[in-house]
């Protein structure tokens, strides 16, 4: 169990150090060189968890969105991360969306010490994801908004969005994942 929350708290510990570093790249790409108009640009993903589950991984046209905490009254749940491609003025109807869905956890051993120890594997979605282009001047994010009933939909904007919905914070399912069937790893 111990084991466990210190790869979580390491696993959040690198995607907030790889985000940082990102974002860094993608502010000195943007200062070192004006954009001309024809040319794409990159757009920080970002993501709005709407739902009542913690959503791992998500990707955006096979870019990675990290990870989205359940959205609160005024957080969207995600930070930014580094990019997907974008250009200006093209017509973008739909975006590719991957992400988490739920989880197992089955009995693994080391290799290495033989020890037992538990694994978590993750159930993927994907789907379509209608986009709504709200500025055509400076495009900076791309927006992924997870809603409660399955939907899901995507914006590129100027700036950083407020919560589209506004739910209770106290929302979130602490229901811990459950076991896979027969402690097995399931069959892809």
């Amino acid at each position: 169990m111990k084991m466990e929350r210190l790869n979580m708290q390491l696993r959040r510990i690198g995607r907030w150090l790889s985000f940082m570093l990102l974002c860094l790249l993608c502010a000195c790409g943007r200062a070192a060189s004006p954009r001309h108009s024809d040319e794409p640009v990159s757009l920080g993903i970002l993501g709005y968890n709407y739902t009542n589950k913690y959503i791992d991984s998500f990707s955006v046209n096979g870019q990675g969105g990290g990870n989205i905490q359940v959205s609160s009254p005024s957080s969207g749940g995600s930070g930014i991360v580094c990019c997907v491609s974008y250009r200006p003025g093209s017509p973008i109807k739909t975006v590719h969306i991957r992400w988490q869905s739920g989880a197992c956890y089955f009995k693994e051993q080391s290799s290495l010490s033989k020890q037992m120890f538990d694994t978590l594997y993750s159930f993927y979605k994907e789907q379509d994801a209608p986009v709504e282009v709200l500025t055509a001047d400076d495009p900076q994010y791309m927006e992924i908004h997870f809603y409660p009933d399955g939907s899901i939909k995507a914006a590129i904007t100027a700036g950083i969005s407020d919560p589209r919905l506004s739910l209770d914070g106290q929302r979130n399912d602490p229901i811990r994942y459950p076991r896979c069937p027969n402690d097995r790893k399931p069959k892809e």
